[in-house]
């Protein structure tokens, strides 16, 4: 069986309400999936990994300046290189994302196999879109 694993840093939960959402798609398409925080991942998990889906909300001015926040910026740095997973980015936000996307994948740069996909909400809910997304990437 396959895996995924969803490692997200929230700040007030609804990143980690959208990481259990993206968590939960793989599962319900026969992939096992485990939705933890930056903070609680262990790395050895990841060693095994099918699917790799990072996600930290947005840090920074409303419509400037966005950026991932530094424990997840910790996380990224302390982790070992893992060119085997899939990786996918995602993000919640209150205006724009603006230049959060582009900060998550230089602080990935060599860790992991360049993102092929990037899910971002407002709400913390997966879209229609996202969910088609997320087929495809699967």
């Amino acid at each position: 069986m396959k895996k995924a694993v969803v490692a997200y840093r929230s700040h007030s939960g609804v990143t980690r309400g959208y990481g259990e959402e993206i968590g939960r798609f793989p599962t319900e398409h026969g992939v096992a999936a485990q939705v933890v925080s930056v903070g609680e991942c262990d790395f050895s998990t990841l060693a095994d990994a099918d699917y790799l889906f990072l996600g930290c909300w947005t840090s920074g001015m409303f419509f400037a300046m966005q950026h991932p926040d530094g424990p997840w910026l910790a996380f990224v740095r302390d982790m070992p290189a893992t060119p085997r997973p899939k990786a996918a980015l995602f993000t919640t936000y209150k205006i724009a994302t603006g230049s959060q996307f582009g900060k998550m994948r230089a602080a990935l740069a060599g860790k992991t196999a360049a993102p092929s996909l990037e899910l971002k909400s407002r709400s913390g809910h997966l879209s229609g879109a996202d969910k088609l997304a997320l087929a495809q990437f699967l």
